[in-house]
C-alpha cells in the first residue's frame, strides 16, 4: 500500500491517514491527531482525574506527586537560590512534548516554559508557600496568577510529567491495531511507537475524554475563562472583590489573585477544597469548528471524492467548466457519499461557513491538477465572494447559501451581481444548499424559472441536497 498518496495536496494529515485506517481509532477513543501541524486542545486535569484509560487512572496522583516534591523543597528553603531552591527550579523544566500535537503551533514547535517564566513561577511558588500554603495543586492553577502562562503551556507541563503513562498507552494502542514495522515498513519505529516524519519526533497518541479546547481568546481572557468553568475559584472572587473584578486587565487580575487569594492562606485554602471537588464534562471534538473541517474533508477524500480528472489540455479548460467540475464532486460527496451527514453535524450557526470551507477544500485538488487558480473569499470591493474560480482575466464567482439562511433571495438576486460586476465578469452561480427549508426551496426555483422565461439572464442556480437520507445514494 502507498500510504503517502495523495498527502502531499492536503494541509491537515491524521493519525488515521497517515495508517490508512478506517473508524479504528474512534471505535478505541483515540484523538485521532492531525501530525503535519498541532489541533487547538489541551490536556485538562479535570478530565484526567478522573479518566477511565487503564494507563491514566494514575496520572492525575502522579502530576500531585511531582508537584509536592516541590512544595516540599520550597517549604524548606531558607532563601530564594538555596540549595533547595534551586532544586525545586531545576525540577520545574518543562521543554514541551511535540509528538502529542496539541497547541497553537503550526510548526510543531513549542514555546514551552522557558528560564525566565519557570524562574518566574519558582519564585512566585516559594512566595506563596512561605505565606502559607503548600497544596500542589496551586501548581494546576499556575495560569490564574502567572502572566504568559495558558492552557497550551500547562498542557505541556502535564504531559512532560505523565509522559511514561502516554508512551504506554501509545504501545498499547499500536499493538492493538497492529501498528508494528512488519505491517508498515517504510515507517520507523523506535520502542513500539512510531516515528512522525512531519516533526522528527515520536507520534503520540492520547485518549479523546481526557482532552477540551483551548479557548480562540489565547491571551487577554484565558483567566476569565478558566474562572467561568471552575465555580470555587468563581465564588472565591465574587466574594473577594465582586463586579471589579470586570473592569480590570489581565495582568491585574493575574497580580490580584496572586496577592490576596493565593498569598492568603485561609482563602487560597477554600479554594483548593472546592477545585478538588470539581468536574467538567468531556468535551465534544465536533465544537471545535478548525478541527471539524479537517475532518471532514479526510472523510471526503476517503470517500474518493478527488479522484479527479486531469485535463490534457488544460488551456482549453474555462474558469466556467472548471467551476460546474469542482461543483459537482461535491455534489457527489455530499448527495452519495453521505457528506449531507457532515454537513448536519456541524453547529447550526456555522453550518454555512463550513459548507463554504468544505466547498474551498475540495475544488484545490481539480485547481491544482489543472492550473486554475482559486480564491477563497476574494475581497474586491462589495464585501468577500465566498468563491472565485478563474484564469487570467476568464473568472467565475461562485456564492453559496444554505436554504437556512433568511437572506438566500438577496444572495442570489444582489449579492452575486455586486460580486460579479466587481470582477468584471458575467460569469456567475449560485449554489443553494437544501438542509430543510421546502418552502424556500420552492420559492427560489420559482424566481429562477421567472428569470429564465423573461430573458433576465440569472445566475445558474446548481443546487446541492445536504438533508438526511435514508441511504448512502440517491435513487
Amino acid at each position: 500500500m502507498n500510504m503517502h498518496e495523495n498527502k502531499e495536496n492536503s494541509d491537515d494529515i491524521f493519525i488515521s491517514e497517515f495508517f490508512d485506517l478506517n473508524d479504528e481509532l474512534d471505535e478505541l477513543d483515540v484523538f485521532d491527531a492531525i501530525i503535519n501541524s498541532d489541533s487547538n486542545f489541551f490536556i485538562n486535569l479535570l478530565r484526567l482525574k478522573n479518566a477511565k484509560t487503564p494507563e491514566f487512572q494514575k496520572a492525575y496522583n502522579r502530576i500531585n506527586e511531582f508537584f509536592r516534591k516541590i512544595m516540599l523543597l520550597l517549604d524548606n528553603s531558607k532563601q530564594k537560590n538555596d540549595k533547595l531552591y534551586n532544586s525545586a527550579l531545576k525540577l520545574f523544566d518543562f521543554h514541551g512534548i511535540k509528538g502529542i500535537n496539541l497547541g497553537h503551533s503550526k510548526t510543531g514547535i513549542d514555546a514551552a516554559f522557558g528560564p525566565i517564566l519557570s524562574a518566574k513561577v519558582i519564585n512566585d511558588a516559594f512566595e506563596i508557600v512561605k505565606s502559607g500554603s503548600t497544596q500542589p495543586e496551586i501548581f494546576q492553577l499556575v495560569g490564574l496568577f502567572e502572566v504568559g502562562v495558558g492552557a497550551d503551556l500547562l498542557s505541556d507541563m502535564i504531559a512532560t510529567i505523565i509522559l511514561p503513562d502516554i508512551r504506554e498507552y501509545t504501545q498499547r494502542i499500536n499493538k492493538e491495531l497492529c501498528l508494528n514495522p512488519e505491517q508498515y515498513p517504510e515507517i520507523s519505529f523506535q520502542d513500539g511507537i512510531a516515528i512522525n516524519p512531519y516533526k522528527s519526533c515520536e507520534l503520540l497518541y492520547l485518549p479523546t475524554e481526557i482532552l477540551h479546547k483551548i479557548p480562540i481568546a489565547r491571551c487577554w481572557d484565558d483567566i476569565d475563562r478558566v474562572i467561568a468553568e471552575n465555580q470555587a475559584i468563581r465564588d472565591e472572587v465574587n466574594q473577594a472583590i465582586g463586579a471589579e473584578w470586570y473592569k480590570m486587565h489581565s495582568n491585574e487580575k493575574k497580580d490580584y489573585l496572586k496577592r490576596y487569594i493565593f498569598k492568603d492562606p485561609t482563602r487560597c485554602r477554600r479554594l483548593i477544597d472546592g477545585y478538588r471537588k470539581e468536574e467538567i464534562d468531556e468535551y465534544s471534538l465536533i465544537n471545535d469548528w478548525e478541527y471539524f473541517i479537517a475532518d471532514a474533508f479526510k472523510q471526503m477524500k476517503k470517500s474518493g471524492a478527488f479522484e479527479v480528472l486531469e485535463h490534457s489540455d488544460k488551456s482549453e479548460l474555462s474558469s466556467w467548466d472548471a467551476s460546474i467540475e469542482i461543483l459537482n464532486i461535491f455534489k457527489e460527496w455530499v448527495e452519495c457519499n453521505k457528506g449531507w451527514d457532515e454537513i448536519l453535524s456541524t453547529a447550526t450557526k456555522k453550518r454555512e461557513k463550513s459548507v463554504q470551507k468544505m466547498l474551498q477544500l475540495s475544488g484545490k485538488y481539480f485547481c491544482v491538477k489543472n492550473n486554475v487558480d482559486m480564491s477563497f473569499e476574494a475581497n474586491e470591493g462589495p464585501g468577500p465572494v465566498d468563491l472565485k474560480i478563474s484564469r487570467g482575466n476568464d473568472k467565475t464567482v461562485i456564492e453559496i447559501k444554505l436554504s437556512s439562511n433568511a437572506d438566500y433571495l438577496h444572495g442570489y438576486e444582489e449579492q452575486i451581481e455586486d460580486y460579479a460586476k466587481a470582477e468584471g465578469t458575467d460569469k456567475r452561480i449560485f449554489v443553494y444548499v437544501q438542509v430543510g427549508n421546502p418552502k424556500r426551496d420552492e420559492t427560489i426555483q420559482k424566481r429562477h424559472q421567472e428569470r429564465l422565461d423573461n430573458g433576465s439572464n440569472p445566475p445558474l442556480l446548481f443546487m446541492i441536497d445536504a438533508q438526511k437520507q435514508t441511504s448512502a445514494s440517491k435513487d
